[in-house]
């Protein structure tokens, strides 16, 4: 009888620990959607920080210099 029951026992764990090994694949892709997400991000900032520069460029063609002054 108590073998019996040690064998449910390990079934049941066994069950438990397939439906953790499920949980920890599907954390697994979301945190892959979350890297891929991530990559976006840095392509935005780098495309920001080109404007930035080009903005820059753009204010400082438009800037006379004359006698140490900034004229707009």
């Amino acid at each position: 009888m108590q073998v019996d029951a040690t064998k449910v026992q390990v079934n049941a764990i066994k069950v438990q620990v397939d439906a953790i090994k499920v949980q920890v694949d599907a954390i697994k892709v979301q945190v892959d959607a979350i890297k891929v997400q991530v990559d976006a991000i840095k392509v935005q900032v780098n495309a920001t920080k080109v404007q930035v520069d080009a903005t820059k460029v753009q204010v400082n063609n438009l800037c006379v210099h004359r006698r140490g002054k900034v004229f707009f």
